[in-house]
């Protein structure tokens, strides 16, 4: 075993076999099946490790999950005797393995990278002042928007200094920006957005401020203008004939407009003037002087304009970032962001990395890493402490990944960390052996394909090609003195990616394969587009559809707009498509269709939800809404002069109302959405009308458990809920759907095809413009990243250069029978399209061309076969399902389900069958195996008579179902509690329990009486407790809503724990009458602590605090005090030292 291995895997190697070998070797070795844990907490350790301590790193969850099935397949395969190569391990023990790792399945350590950061500051949550629930949230801006409508309601009560700075703000954009309209709402947030994570992370300090950047832009301005005057002055004192067009260019200067011209950067002044002219030397230095006042406040003044727009916003970034870090302890989410450098945080420490296995309860001895070329520098710097102390232990790293695969630079991934690892000479030193290894096979494309990329990518192994492709890549007029520089770093870096392209097909690799590059061109990016649409199509038809079924075609292109706009043209041409925005489960009809009855539920006056109802497939298409269907009700509703709709409709169409839409209009607000739902699809039966929306159907029903799981049980509150969250809800890719795909390059990665499409090669190339840090003029200001930055914007230029290579060896390399390509070429040259045909010119080959042809789907099962004899189950990456090998049906085919003809989610999907899944109706009216017939009059008779939930006991016990969203008088203790979260104490105990009464009922979820008696008598408890001269400290040091867990496992919450320094005080808040029970409540707290404290002596003791008693009650674990009106006597003195 290679203690520090490196293993360099290009597409289609067999990767993922490979960390799936590695893993099983290290779990071998583990010794005989056992438990997974080891002993993670020991001083010292001897002996082999647990197989918990085996962890494997993927780059994503799905990853994470098929490694997981490999293991357990390569397991139940070495169980029958067949184990794979260079395994050593026999049928008894591998079964004994099975048993063991199915037994404590969680055990097994195969998790993403992000997971296991997350892991180690959750473990940590406590010491890094996080909520101990927290929920990570991916977006920055998701965390900080409540801070900045904070803010912005500071601001709209008066608030100065908040209404000070978004007026600067706002004249910020407006003046510096030429931002034009009055909606400033989204500009606000636009400008933050990019922001927000810097402020986080601290990286704005030091930065000048708006004045002194304001003051530099006005003496540039005035600098300018003075030398134009001057050179003005002198060359009408000499007498010069100007050209007539540098008159114009000096004079506007000297009238304050500052203009571009090609007159500002003439060589010498005589440039200026009419042949003949003799410039004297005042002129000449006039010039020269106005020449570079005018170049400075060019550029210079270009980059203080862009500062003075982002330097209000950048401080309003870090007021919201630092009111989220003040209030981290309390916050429920925790940004991404923030995780790698809290993981670095825990681990830097003296103790950091044995506390934290201990905590983890693994001591982790072996990592796997896969994908290491797309893995960020903050993420490695809070794994290297791990991985340091693993192989001071005799541990091991072993990284697989590919450097020209690298495609994710956006997301802050950094290719150079794959080959820096072995440099490191900190873990070279403690690591005993080290290697770098290649798998030379391509176990995934036939022979034609892997020989036409390697002749393509190899040439960029070769210096003198990859200069020339890099040349043809990178703008022309870089500056001289960089020029040089970031040429030569690039092309040794493309060397270093592309060193060892070439891959060599195993003995039994299928023959055949075709690669077929088309040529088109147009004269515009229009006319290109439809020629390449048109193109695709024919190829799709004539060529592929005859001999393959359409799931195993796979078309890659850069962007979701451009997946989305092939498959609407694949549509148009009755070909079933589907892409990542089919799957988006707020695009489906039917899932528009159910959330406009619950908005028009919520809304009656909401005639446009109302009109999407009554004209969608749902309840147009029912049997009993038969008379609606020759009707234009699009024309009948333009006609409604007034009133609501649904009054309209109500006496229009009577017996569908009172049929269709009644039962649920009469017990509006009266039932959860779900239960609306659910109601809805069984009384229309949607499920059996619509079967190949089943995935669509089920998903959302999920969406609206989950919703209601996290009290989001009203109409309402889901609908808010929905409109901010449901572009982030898809259904999961259906397998074994006879449908073209349609995907991006990025989505692609790790995957493979029978027969992949390129159609366009012409890739723009353009650096990031996130802001970056420069000192100009003497002054250090954020500006977003430009040319005139130089070195930081051409060097990111480099970088996506190089990574739309990669991009392009990502895309040809997915194809596994067939791959077409397309050059696209417009008017306006694509620098990758020019680099692209150096490639093609130097391997010999001249678009257009085909080599080979394409395999039927027979031959391609043949050749897998054949294969898969000799890969010893060398899976490549993930395949896309694949159709039966008896290829397309003669006949003709079905027409194509409405879910396969829409790539906007404008129609279902297909997913499992009925059968598959429990049915979601619940009700008895009408059996699931049922045809519907409305004419039946037992059927006329059962929906007459029907009702939602009507499957619920009809018991003769009133109750009133509004009464959970009433303030009730038990709710009363709840308003408490929940002001004394927000009470605040500055030293005016009445004023701050009167902001904290206020706050409270602005803000508690049931709208509060207006009771005077019952808020007079919340302020007097409130005050009394402010009053408290002990109070200010424990609000100001204890954890509220503190949550614990008892020896048997039941998770407790109690109000306030409070670290006194005598030991730990429990304080918890009750309204009423003392009872014995709240003695009892306190003691399960007591109980909890004595199982958590470090030291045995530490003491621990309770507080009850009765707020309209004005009393109080010390508990212990043995006893309970009398009832006093202070405390002062009951807790052990401040100066208390505990022993």
């Amino acid at each position: 075993m290679q203690h520090l291995r490196q293993v360099k895997a290009s597409a289609g190697s067999g990767k993922t076999y490979e960390l799936t070998r590695c893993f099983l070797q290290r779990l071998v070795a583990c010794g005989a099946p056992g438990t997974a844990a080891s002993p993670a907490c020991a001083l010292s350790s001897s002996g082999p490790c647990g197989w918990g301590d085996i962890l494997a790193v993927t780059f994503t969850n799905a990853a994470a999950t098929e490694m997981r099935e490999r293991v357990i397949r390569q397991l139940k395969s070495a169980a029958l005797g067949q184990p794979m190569q260079g395994l050593e391990l026999d049928s008894a023990s591998a079964g004994r393995w099975v048993d063991a790792i199915m037994r404590d399945m969680s055990a097994l350590n195969i998790r993403t990278i992000d997971s296991l950061l997350h892991l180690i500051v959750r473990a940590a949550a406590l010491d890094l002042r996080l909520h101990p629930d927290f929920q990570p949230v991916f977006a920055t801006e998701e965390a900080l928007t409540p801070y900045l409508d904070l803010l912005l309601e500071k601001a709209w009560q008066g608030d100065e200094n908040m209404r000070g700075l978004l007026r600067q703000v706002c004249r910020a954009m407006v003046h510096h920006g030429q931002s034009k309209g009055f909606l400033a709402g989204e500009k606000l947030l636009y400008q933050l957005r990019p922001l927000l994570d810097s402020a986080l992370l601290g990286r704005y300090g030091d930065l000048s401020s708006y004045e002194e950047l304001e003051q530099k832009l006005i003496a540039l301005n005035r600098t300018a203008r003075q030398a134009a005057g001057h050179l003005l002055h002198a060359a009408s004192g000499a007498r010069l004939p100007w050209l007539s067009n540098a008159e114009k260019a000096v004079t506007a200067w000297a009238d304050g407009e500052c203009k571009n011209s090609a007159f500002l950067t003439k060589d010498a002044a005589s440039q200026l003037f009419k042949k003949g002219a003799a410039v004297g030397p005042e002129v000449e230095h006039a010039y020269t002087a106005f020449s570079l006042a005018a170049q400075a406040c060019m550029q210079d003044g270009q980059l203080l304009r862009q500062a003075l727009r982002l330097e209000p916003s950048i401080r309003m970034a870090r007021i919201l970032a630092d009111a989220f870090l003040h209030n981290q302890e309390q916050e429920g989410t925790l940004p991404g962001l923030l995780v790698p450098h809290m993981a670095h945080e825990v681990l830097s420490g003296d103790h950091g990395v044995p506390e934290t296995l201990c905590r983890l309860g693994a001591r982790l001895t072996h990592y796997l890493v896969d994908e290491f070329q797309d893995t960020s520098q903050e993420q490695w710097r809070a794994l290297r402490p791990l991985v340091e102390e693993a192989l001071s232990r005799g541990g091991s790293l072993t990284w697989v990944g590919d450097v020209k695969q690298s495609i994710y630079g956006w997301r802050d991934g950094d290719p150079e960390l794959f080959d820096g690892i072995l440099e490191d000479k900190g873990l070279a030193a403690v690591a005993a052996t080290t290697a770098r290894d290649s798998l030379p096979f391509n176990w995934r494309s036939r022979r034609q394909v892997v020989e036409h990329n390697n002749a393509l990518f190899s040439l960029l192994e070769q210096a003198d090609t990859a200069r020339a492709v890099m040349s043809a890549l990178l703008p022309g007029d870089m500056p001289e003195d960089l020029s040089a520089e970031i040429m030569d770093a690039s092309v040794k870096n493309l060397l270093g990616a592309f060193a060892g392209t070439r891959q060599e097909c195993p003995e039994h690799t299928p023959d055949g394969g075709l690669v077929q590059v088309e040529d088109i061109a147009a004269d515009s990016s229009e006319m290109l587009r439809e020629a390449v649409f048109d193109r695709l199509g024919r190829i799709l038809l004539d060529d592929v559809a005859p001999q393959r079924p359409w799931s195993d075609v796979l078309v890659l292109v850069r962007s979701n707009d451009g997946a989305a706009r092939i498959a609407d043209h694949l549509v148009r041409l009755g070909i079933p498509v589907i892409t990542e925005n089919s799957l988006l489960l707020s695009a489906h009809p039917l899932i528009v269709q159910t959330v406009a009855l619950l908005a028009f539920l919520d809304s009656p006056d909401d005639n446009i939800a109302l009109l999407t109802v009554l004209t969608g497939e749902i309840f147009h298409g029912h049997p009993e809404a038969a008379e609606l269907a020759h009707t234009d009700l699009h024309g009948w509703c333009a006609r409604q002069k007034k009133g609501f709709l649904y009054q309209s409709f109500r006496q229009r169409w009577p017996h569908v109302w009172q049929s269709l839409l009644a039962p649920f209009f009469s017990q509006s607000g009266l039932m959860t959405p779900y239960d609306t739902v659910l109601e809805w699809y069984a009384r229309l039966q949607v499920e059996q009308r619509f079967p190949e929306a089943a995935t669509f159907l089920r998903r959302f029903m999920e969406v609206l458990h989950s919703a209601e799981e996290k009290g989001l049980a009203t109409l309402s509150t889901f609908l808010e809920h929905w409109n901010a969250k449901s572009q982030e809800e898809k259904v999961p890719m259906p397998e074994n759907m006879n449908a073209v795909r349609v995907m991006t390059v990025h989505k692609s990665k790790g995957l493979e095809a029978p027969v992949v499409f390129i159609p366009f090669t012409a890739l723009n190339i353009s650096a990031s413009d996130k802001p970056l840090r420069t000192n100009r003029q003497g002054l250090s200001m954020m500006v977003r990243n430009q040319k005139a930055l130089g070195r930081p914007y051409y060097e990111d230029l480099a970088r996506q250069a190089r990574e739309s290579l990669n991009l392009l060896y990502v895309a040809f390399t997915r194809a596994r029978d067939a791959l077409y390509v397309f050059r696209t070429s417009a008017k306006r040259q694509s620098p990758v399209l020019a680099g692209l045909d150096i490639l093609w010119e130097r391997a010999g080959l001249q678009p257009p061309y085909a080599l080979g042809s394409l395999p039927t789907a027979a031959d391609t099962s043949r050749g897998s076969q054949a294969h898969a004899a000799i890969g010893a189950d060398v899976d490549t990456d993930c395949a896309l399902p694949a159709s039966p090998a008896g290829g397309r049906p003669a006949s003709p085919a079905p027409a194509p389900t409405p879910g396969l003809q829409h790539v906007d989610g404008t129609a279902g999907a297909p997913g499992t069958s009925p059968a598959a899944a429990p049915a979601i109706s619940r009700t008895p009216s009408v059996g699931a195996d049922q045809e519907y017939d409305a004419s039946s009059p037992d059927t006329a008779d059962a929906a007459e008579d029907w009702r939602p939930m009507q499957w619920l006991p009809r018991l003769k016990i009133f109750r009133n179902p509004m009464a959970a969203f009433d303030f009730q008088p038990e709710d009363r203790g709840n308003l408490l509690h929940f002001c004394l979260e927000h009470l605040r104490l500055t030293g005016s105990p009445r004023e701050d329990a009167q902001a904290a009464l206020n706050f409270g009922l602005r803000h508690y979820p049931l709208p509060v009486p207006d009771d005077a008696a019952l808020r007079h008598g919340a302020f007097e408890a409130l005050h009394w407790f402010a009053s408290q001269p002990q109070s200010a400290r424990w609000l100001a040091n204890g954890w509220p809503e503190h949550s614990i867990m008892t020896a048997q496992g039941q998770l407790l919450r109690m109000d306030l724990l409070v670290h006194e320094p005598w030991g730990r005080l429990v304080i918890d808040y009750k309204s009423g009458q003392p009872e014995a029970a709240h003695v009892e409540q306190v003691r399960r707290y007591l109980g909890g602590l004595l199982l958590e404290r470090e030291n045995a002596n530490t003491p621990v003791m309770g507080l009850l605090v009765y707020l309209d008693q004005r009393r109080f009650r010390l508990v212990t674990p043995d006893g309970a005090s009398e009832l006093t009106p202070h405390c002062d006597g009951l807790l052990p003195a401040e100066d208390y030292l505990h022993e």
